[in-house]
Order: C-alpha cells, then sequence, then structure tokens
C-alpha cells in the first residue's frame, strides 16, 4: 500500500516509517522546510515539503495514498496553548478535510494516554472517560481525539485512534534524553521510592500496533490501546538503563509529598517570571515519575491481533545500544 507519515521525523513516526518501508510499502513523509531529513533519506521514502499549516500541502501529501498514519504533534510539557492547539487541532483538521474525498482505507490517529489525566490509571482500558486537567496538551489531545472520531462518525472518514503510553525507542527527543542527562550528571532522583508502576512502549512496537490498526476491516471508529504488555517500576527501568551505560544506580530519594511542594514552588517560579523553558520539576515530570499508570491492551489482542513482538528488556537495549552509538567517545562511568 501507499501510505502518507506525517510526524517521520521524530520517534514514532520514524520508527513506523522505517517497520513500513521493512514491510515493502510505499511511503511518503510530509515533512517541514528545514527538518533533519537525513535518515528518512537513507530509508529511500518520498519526502513531501509541506505543513499542517498548508492547506495546498496537504492536498498534495495525500493524492494517491491509501493509509495516512498521522502522528505529527506539539509533545511538550511547557509549550504555549496557542502552539500546541495550532498543530494538534487545527493541524488535525486541516488534514482530514485534506483527506475529504480521497479513496482513504484508514486514517490512524496516533494520541495519547494522557487524554485519561494526570491521576493514578489502573490497568485502563478504552472505554475510560476522558479526564480534563486543564492543561494545554491534555487540553489539546482530547479535543483532536474527538475531533477524529466525529470524523469517522459523521464525514465517512475511516478513522482508527491508537493511545500509546511513554514511548522510547532509538530517536527518542522526549524520555531517554531527559533520564540520560540526570543520570550522567548524578542528579536523578526517585520520588516515593520509585515503586510504582508504570506502561510503557518501545516504538517498533507501536509501529507494529499502528500498522495493525490501518489493516484491520473492523477497526474503523475505534480506539485501541498500544502498550508493551508489562508493567515496570520506574526504579527497575531507571537502574535497568544505568547498569546498559556503566553509570551509577541513582541513591537519591525525595517523599512524594515533598515533591509536590517543590513542583508547586517551581511552576509558580516559572509563571511569575513567565520562563519559557519547563522549570526542574512540574506537574507532567511529577506524574512521569511517580504516578501509577498501566493500561489493558485486551482489545488490541483480540480484535488487531496485537502482542508486543519486542519485550521490554530488548527494547530497552536496542534503544540503549542506539543511544551509545550517538556517544561513541563516552566513558564508563560504573560504580555503584
Amino acid at each position: 500500500m501507499t501510505v502518507l507519515v506525517t510526524g517521520a521525523t521524530g520517534c514514532v513516526g520514524g520508527n513506523l516509517a522505517e517497520v513500513l518501508i521493512g514491510k515493502g510499502h510505499r511511503v511518503r513523509a510530509l515533512v517541514r522546510p528545514g527538518s533533519d531529513t537525513g535518515f528518512l533519506r537513507a530509508l529511500g521514502l518520498e519526502l513531501c515539503p509541506g505543513d499542517l499549516g498548508d492547506r495546498a500541502s496537504l492536498a498534495r501529501a495525500v493524492t494517491g495514498i491509501d493509509v495516512v498514519f498521522h502522528c505529527a504533534a506539539v509533545v511538550s510539557d511547557w509549550a504555549s496553548l496557542e502552539e500546541m492547539h495550532r498543530v494538534n487541532v487545527e493541524g488535525l483538521k486541516n488534514l482530514l478535510d485534506a483527506c475529504e474525498g480521497v479513496k482513504l482505507k484508514r486514517f490512524v490517529y496516533m494520541s495519547s494516554m494522557v487524554v485519561l489525566g494526570m491521576g493514578a490509571q489502573n490497568n485502563l482500558d478504552e472505554s475510560a472517560s476522558y479526564v480534563a486537567t486543564g492543561d494545554n496538551y491534555n487540553t489539546t489531545k482530547i479535543e483532536a481525539e474527538k475531533l477524529a472520531l466525529e470524523c469517522a462518525r459523521e464525514r465517512g472518514i475511516p478513522v482508527t485512534v491508537v493511545r500509546a503510553p511513554y514511548v522510547y525507542g532509538p530517536r527518542d527527543r522526549q524520555m531517554f534524553p531527559r533520564i540520560l542527562a540526570y543520570l550522567k550528571n548524578g542528579r536523578y532522583a526517585f520520588i516515593g521510592g520509585g515503586t510504582n508502576p508504570f506502561s510503557l512502549v518501545y516504538a517498533k512496537n507501536l509501529a507494529d500496533g499502528l500498522i495493525r490498526a490501518a489493516e484491520s476491516p473492523g477497526a474503523v471508529g475505534q480506539i485501541y490501546n498500544i502498550t508493551d504488555g508489562v508493567a515496570v517500576t520506574r526504579r527497575e527501568l531507571i537502574n535497568l538503563m544505568a547498569d546498559r551505560l556503566g553509570l551509577p544506580w541513582p541513591k537519591r530519594n525525595i517523599s512524594y509529598p515533598a515533591a509536590r511542594v517543590i513542583c508547586a514552588v517551581c511552576e509558580t517560579v516559572a509563571k511569575v517570571f513567565r520562563l519559557k523553558t519547563a522549570p526542574l520539576l512540574n506537574r507532567f515530570r511529577l506524574k512521569f515519575m511517580y504516578t501509577p499508570l498501566t493500561f489493558d491492551i485486551s482489545k488490541a489482542r483480540r480484535e488487531l491481533g496485537y502482542g508486543p513482538a519486542i519485550p521490554f528488556e530488548k527494547g530497552i537495549e536496542e534503544t540503549i545500544e542506539w543511544f551509545k552509538s550517538q556517544i561513541p567517545n563516552q566513558k564508563s562511568q560504573r560504580g555503584k
């Protein structure tokens, strides 16, 4: 099939494009001018210059396409509502409008577990209700997911929604780089002991889930959770990363009540001084480091035939090897 991937210069879209090429599909990537496209060029796929705000470029991008994988989004814990709405909601609407009249087999929208809010989430499935928290990312992803599903119901666009938790893998610019920086400088601290579980998904497992969502006849109008199928604690993840990189295990720990106070102070200072960069600790980072976040993938197993092909430990190994390849001169700092 001929597919369009948005967000192909990112972790999710890039790994998806790589898997699609490996399966023999023809891949077109919508790329903004000035983007780093070296990896995509090496894959040999078709580059289509454009932007989610440029309707003419979107019309060109979807011409002759069988399946759209919409992975592009502003993912940030501190970007403005205007910026996020422009890309996450208006950009999605523009792309859906461009697809009207195109004989698509599927439009797969890449969503996020962030639509389920900031509180503890224990083995939630796709029937869980939206939880609006008022933060910009949560607000725009809920609005975008509702828009995508509305188009499936009312406009006949064959939309399927895939939700993912925290994603890791080669070319990750969100999770691993931040953790690695704190591990390397010895500043990483667990919160509440780091013993609460959470679900992750390796980018290539996610790619498999996205492709299955595109190919399953009964998936139109449906939502699917895609994870690695196991829950790990923060301490297990961080210590494994430290081991594989030859770095010491973190020993520092901050109690959850203390972390909440620090979080409130950091966010207040950042807002008062209108800082452009995220504070050291905010609600999103506190959620990542402490809150129980696990999800049920039974529906994807049952209806898509999805099963995480790459076990968590192997996914972590491959991710770490990729990051190590980016810092070949790093010296071991092992010594717990």
